[in-house]
């Protein structure tokens, strides 16, 4: 505890973090994991039951698995959200054959990962608070309502009321607000200080100022004891064949030109949670249309089939007792992002930084990736505070822009797709996609989705720490690697930055066999006194470019060793594996691939490239210019 005039005791942390939803509690996790003392002020007592968002890109996922929590991923949180289907037209058909499909069961975006999970948001909100509980830097306070927020040269100060209505002041070096668009940190401090929600300059060209409603159900199966009379039982249906029927695997976009939709499930299969969303009319009222009178009509006719379907005289409707609504309430969104994402010492995450549409499952996972990327600058400038902070946290901000352009350009491509209503360019759109898809290699490109455009590449602005002509600014693919200590299946990420970790950035050497082993490993600990002890030589990892490599009897070394493992070798895995499509069109050569074969790569925290060098001499000179690219003296 210390004390400062004109206050009572004054709590004292590394950083403060407003709002425990996924970003808050992420980034509180993420320094935890670097030793970053943090606390995390919360509003609500508990985590909402409500399920807001529901799909998560593989970018989120490999973020889960940093946090720690990837055997959760398949057993509590969701499901691999096989396909995106576009269906086109009037009808309210949810099984015709769609325009296009992008096809997100395969690892082929270089993360290990598949493209999307369909995840329940509450289980997945505890799985990142039960690492806060086990990690010592970390403190989640809940029931904390902020009432005041200010600085000094050195210290960001919270003031707030506890469930017990006694008040607080808490102050750090660094403030988040990761408090959600209509938050305290940015409503009541930083708008009155000019920062503002503005659109960039994809933002501006989208017009998504909308009204939908958004409904959870969770359905009960149906059986011939429970409904006699359903006619699909003669028919020799049994009681999941006719949830598939009716509730489809495939995630659905409803290009529906007179009511745009979006369906699908969502969450672990066992839950059985189905999500339907639709647009409103400009002439209705969001709140009535979210009412069951209104909601019937759109939605029922979706589940109710045309008896000829199944040889049958009259239609057929899932039986409606066996839907339970869970939520039904209409959101408006937009495209917006902060002109800045930090002023002082106070920092913007999450939905508090930008807001975006719900067409790309773009919303947690851009805040998770600004948790990423921050965490580790955070932790920088707490172990070193002569560093220039102003600039440190600018080119976080201004990298982050880069990524968020990418992820609401392919929103807004979606999006378009279901919103569009202009019958000559919904003709044109159609017979356009048909023939395109004639062409296998644009077939394909259509199929992977966002993931056509490649790993995210970083274009380098002053003051960004990576160094562009070295392949720095490229987002580190992830393998399978065979962890030679622990003889086991592994991500390269959980070697590279394993727990016993603690540099900022990592060392990964990758010889072809063990015949230049030695020769790459050679006069590493110099890097130690060239880098200002920002890379550790001790912490490396050799990961040999071959899947049938051996040791043998040779010694390891202290360092990590490890060769490329294969997708037959990951989906052998009982817990790598459980529960997961096994990886499709995986490439095991994928990372080598990405940075043009050389032999060393200076990783961030982030797992974005600092640089990638063929010689030591190359590497040495890399290592030297870290600490000015952090903005530090050298």
């Amino acid at each position: 505890m210390s004390t400062v005039p004109g206050t009572s005791q004054i709590e004292e942390t590394g950083v403060i973090i407003c709002g425990g939803g996924p970003t808050g509690t992420a980034l509180s996790v993420l320094l935890g994991h670097l030793n970053i003392p943090n606390i995390v002020l919360e509003r609500e007592k508990d985590i909402t039951t409500d399920p807001r968002g529901i799909a998560l890109d593989e970018d989120g996922i490999r973020i889960l698995q940093s946090i720690g929590i990837y055997e959760r991923v398949y057993t509590e949180i969701g499901t691999c959200m096989e396909k995106f289907n576009f269906v086109t037209g009037d009808g309210t058909d949810s099984r015709k054959k769609p325009l296009l499909s992008m096809k997100y069961k395969t690892t082929e975006g270089g993360t290990g990962h598949v493209g999307f999970i369909c995840h329940k948001q509450p289980a997945m909100e505890k799985a990142i608070r039960d690492q806060i509980q086990t990690t010592p830097s970390c403190n989640l306070i809940t029931e904390a309502t902020v009432t005041g927020v200010s600085e000094d040269q050195n210290y960001a100060y919270v003031d707030y009321v506890d469930a017990k209505g006694s008040t607080h002041r808490i102050k750090a070096p660094f403030l988040v607000g990761a408090d959600g668009k209509t938050g305290y940190v940015r409503k009541m401090y930083l708008e009155p200080k000019g920062i503002v929600m503005a659109k960039s300059e994809i933002e501006s060209r989208t017009s998504y100022e909308e009204t939908w409603v958004a409904l959870n159900w969770q359905i009960t199966l149906p059986d011939e004891k429970s409904h006699p009379d359903f006619p699909l039982w003669r028919l020799g249906y049994t009681p999941q064949e006719v949830y598939d029927l009716f509730f489809p695997r495939d995630f659905r976009f409803l290009c529906n030109p007179e009511r745009p939709s979006v369906c699908g499930r969502f969450g672990p299969p066992a839950d059985r949670l189905w999500r339907f969303e639709f647009v409103v009319q400009k002439d209705e009222d969001g709140q009535r249309m979210a009412q069951f009178e209104e909601t019937s009509k759109i939605i029922y006719p979706y589940i109710t089939h045309p008896g000829s379907r199944y040889g049958l005289a009259h239609p057929v409707r899932f039986p409606e007792d066996c839907i339970k609504t869970l939520r039904s309430r209409p959101f408006s969104f937009v495209a917006r992002s902060c002109n800045k994402w930090a002023l002082g010492r106070v920092i913007l995450a999450g939905d508090a930084a930008h807001v975006f549409p719900p067409f790309g499952g773009q919303g947690i996972a851009s805040g998770f990736r600004d948790a990423s990327a921050l965490a580790w600058r955070l932790a920088f400038l707490y172990r070193t505070p002569k560093a220039d902070f102003e600039k440190v946290l600018t080119a976080w901000y201004t990298e982050r822009k880069q990524q968020l352009d990418r992820s609401l350009a392919a929103t807004v491509r979606n999006g378009e797709y279901v919103t569009e209503s202009d019958p000559f360019k919904v003709f044109v759109r159609e017979w356009y996609m048909w023939a395109v898809q004639l062409i296998p290699a644009y077939r394909k490109e259509i199929e992977l989705g966002a993931r056509a455009e490649g790993m995210t590449r970083y274009q380098h602005k002053e003051g960004m720490p990576f160094i562009p002509e070295m392949e720095g600014g490229l987002l580190l693919p992830q393998v399978y690697a065979y962890d030679f200590k622990t003889q086991k299946v592994c991500f390269t990420d959980d070697l590279i930055f394993g727990p016993q970790k603690t540099g900022l950035f990592q060392l990964l050497i990758l010889p072809d066999g063990l015949d230049d082993f030695n020769r790459l490993t050679k006069g590493i600990s110099d890097i130690d006194r060239v880098s200002k002890n920002l890379l550790r030589s001790n912490e490396a990892t050799i990961l040999i470019q071959s899947t049938n490599a051996s040791t043998g009897s040779m010694t390891l070394p202290q360092q990590d060793v490890a060769r490329l493992a294969t997708g037959t070798e990951f989906a052998a895995d009982p817990i790598l594996c459980r529960n997961r499509p096994e990886p499709i069109g995986y490439d095991e050569h994928r990372l080598r691939r990405e940075i043009r074969g050389r032999k060393y790569a200076i990783i961030r925290q982030d797992r974005f490239v600092f640089a990638a060098c063929d010689t030591i001499v190359e590497l040495k000179d890399a290592a030297g210019r870290l600490a000015s690219s952090l903005s530090l003296a050298s």
